[in-house]
């Protein structure tokens, strides 16, 4: 015989005792979601402000660097003569002219370019983009150029004659000829000056030609060209070297880009530097005194070639933005503000020996 088992309660949970247990895990649920919501947000929120920190340090650090080093090898040179139209197509809207040469530019180590207007295409990009225009003037963009020595070209010293008198083509020594390629960038300079020019052939001779209608603008052959005035009619020595111009604009896409004339292998390259970018902007201290003994205070637009040999800093402030919204349906914003000392700037000013002492 076995005893008979039997249950005394069987009787599952009550109605309210499950109303009352569902409730407590809502709120135990809500309150962990909740906590893990707003823990996504924190994570959010700092990763995309160490990105946004990341792309303004980078453009400072490559901007900042290029400054510092600007007029690198180009100590003793002045009166940069190039054509107008190519400063105004891809460096700067109001650049400052040469008076006595129409259509040339005085070309300075930097040139400014002070809150570029609307509509302000990048040429030679595809797709096609505009420079960074913002309704609200605070944000309006600068751009800024600056020239230095590419140290990795051996500059090539050309005696009187070696330039024909049109300055369309320059001979150059059958050792030399594999150094160039068509559609390259040099900078020419003499006692007289110094200028740009693109080689659009290259020939047999060996010579190296710099022909109208080059995909910048740069040449003009003949009389009052700018290789004729600098060679003097190819009459006296000159050099030929390979100078960088570095370009740095903002794009309607909120890049910050980096384009460099004068590169071997090529017209230019263009390179990304920073995204979300809403401003660059440039403010440029002077070592100049006005009428009254006072230090100019800092020029935001450089107006003169004076201007151009006296900057001694030279301050860069760069906005930059979140990739997306983080607080009220709105993009943080960072801001930085960096100053430069540009030395060789300063070196230019410096008093030089003479003979006899």
């Amino acid at each position: 015989m076995h005893a008979t088992l039997k249950t005394k309660n069987q009787a599952g949970f009550t109605i309210l005792e499950m109303i009352i247990s569902m409730t407590v895990m809502l709120v135990v649920g809500g309150a962990v979601f909740s906590l893990m919501r707003d823990s996504m947000k924190v994570a959010s929120t700092t990763y995309e402000m160490t990105d946004a920190q990341e792309g303004l340090r980078t453009a400072q650090e490559y901007l900042n660097r290029d400054l510092m080093n600007a007029g690198d090898g180009l100590n003793s040179i002045n009166n940069i003569r190039v054509r107008r139209g190519f400063v105004t197509d891809y460096l700067a809207l109001s650049p400052i002219d040469d008076t006595n040469y129409a259509g040339m530019v005085n070309l300075g180590i930097l040139t400014s370019d002070d809150d570029t207007l609307e509509n302000t295409a990048v040429l030679a990009t595809n797709p096609a983009v505009n420079v960074r225009w913002n309704p609200d003037a605070a944000d309006r963009t600068d751009r800024v150029s600056i020239m230095q020595i590419d140290p990795s070209f051996t500059p090539i010293a050309l005696d009187s004659g070696k330039i024909n008198p049109s300055g369309n083509s320059v001979t150059i020594s059958a050792a030399d000829v594999g150094r160039f390629q068509i559609g390259e960038v040099y900078f020419i300079s003499s006692a007289a000056g110094a200028t740009f020019g693109m080689i659009t052939d290259i020939t047999n001779t060996p010579s190296l030609t710099f022909a109208a209608g080059d995909a910048l603008g740069l040449n003009a052959p003949g009389n009052g060209g700018p290789i004729n005035v600098v060679s003097s009619g190819g009459t006296i020595p000159t050099s030929l070297m390979r100078i960088r111009i570095i370009h740095y604009y903002v794009n309607s896409n909120g890049c910050l880009r980096r384009r460099v004339f004068g590169v071997s292998g090529g017209t230019f390259t263009d390179s990304l530097i920073a995204e979300h970018v809403i401003s660059t902007q440039f403010r440029y201290l002077l070592s100049l005194r006005d009428a009254g003994g006072n230090v100019v205070q800092p020029q935001t637009q450089l107006t003169s070639s004076q201007e151009q040999l006296a900057i001694n800093q030279v301050e860069v402030t760069i906005t930059v933005e979140t990739a997306h919204t983080i607080h009220n349906n709105a993009q943080n914003r960072l801001s930085m503000v960096t100053g430069t000392s540009v030395r060789n700037m300063q070196f230019r000013g410096a008093l030089q020996p003479t003979a006899g002492g």
